[in-house]
């Protein structure tokens, strides 16, 4: 699949100014009513020039939810004067300790060439003092704490970019949506909860949970997933176990995951395959790749050398002693098969 490329090779010379950088803190995870939630209304905040990284427009959003203000940003490609296909909606989910922004200076510009090549508009969502009521029963913060209806703010994020893209724009019946940590918990939240929302999904670096630390209740309605680990995860395990956030007097629980293999493997049962892969692993490059074919796929990229990170080629988020991997490639390659 040639998403591989390491240190060294290729690596992109960027002038100072740019782009932004980031740095993750040590605890990261490195219509307009929500129904039965109370009303919302929305404003937004245009930023109609064009990004330093990108090509195409990047909008704030903002909306308030039972007196919580939630906000994300909307990047959409310029697509010129020719190409009118409708494009699908790619929502991106961060981890702890993150912000719809942090992830898009490490991301953003590896996702938003894809979205420039093959049309597709991106929404960078904030979670709660940084964090998501996700699926795990262990750890406590404030959006968990108050039961947040963050499934709730995905739907409305689409509904608010089908509102002021149009239909002629966006096609909102095709949603992805990419999660990183705890924002791939999140993801997979989606797919329990909402397989009418999501078309798709990617959890990166986020083991889906052991059945007694899933407070979540799944629909069992079959939803592709893509599933990209590292081997060297220092906090997701890659071969299951308890994930710990932070360290010392400051370390906290999120109680146990399945394996790497053993995420993907569930998930695929969930979808209706068979418990086998449907083919022996490919290896490409420092990747190996496992798919368990059909209709609703499922696809683990274990990836040798890497730690919690997201891969990209242009390697933005550390791990630069290792491999570098084409992840938002890899996904998009993955959800545009749908």
């Amino acid at each position: 699949m040639g998403r591989i490329q390491r240190a060294g090779d290729r690596q992109r010379v960027v002038t100072a100014g740019t782009v932004l950088a980031v740095t993750l803190p040590l605890s990261a995870c490195m219509p307009d009513a929500l129904t039965g939630r109370g009303s919302s209304t929305a404003t937004v905040e245009r930023n109609d020039t064009v990004s330093p990284m990108s090509s195409g427009a990047y909008t704030r959003h903002s909306t308030t939810v039972n007196d919580i203000e939630r906000t994300w940003g909307v990047y959409t490609p310029d697509r010129g004067d020719t190409d009118r296909t409708s494009m699908p909606v790619v929502l991106v989910v961060h981890g702890t300790g993150d912000t719809g922004d942090g992830i898009r200076s490490g991301i953003g510009e590896d996702l938003e060439r894809e979205a420039d090549e093959h049309g597709f508009v991106i929404a960078y969502i904030d979670g709660h003092e940084n964090n998501w009521n996700e699926c795990r029963a262990e750890g406590e913060w404030a959006a968990k704490e108050k039961d947040l209806d963050d499934v709730g703010l995905m739907r409305h994020v689409v509904d608010r970019i089908h509102h002021d893209l149009g239909a002629d724009t966006v096609d909102v019946s095709r949603t992805f949506a990419v999660g990183f940590s705890s924002g791939g918990h999140m993801v997979q939240r989606l797919a329990y909860e909402a397989p009418d929302l999501v078309t798709g999904i990617a959890s990166v670096n986020a083991n889906v949970p052991a059945d007694d630390n899933n407070a979540c209740t799944d629909s069992g309605e079959p939803v592709p997933a893509i599933f990209i680990q590292g081997r060297e995860d220092p906090m997701n395990p890659f071969d299951g176990g308890e994930v710990v956030v932070g360290s010392g007097f400051f370390a906290e629980s999120r109680g146990e995951v399945r394996s790497a293999h053993d995420s993907a493997e569930w998930f695929a049962q969930r979808n209706g395959l068979a418990a086998e892969a449907s083919s022996s692993p490919i290896r490409d490059g420092d990747a190996e790749i496992t798919t368990w074919d059909g209709e609703f796929r499922v696809r683990l990229v274990a990836l040798d050398h890497s730690g919690h990170s997201f891969p990209t080629t242009t390697g933005r988020w550390g791990n630069t002693g290792g491999a570098r991997y084409d992840g938002p490639g890899a996904i998009w390659e993955f959800f545009a098969e749908r």
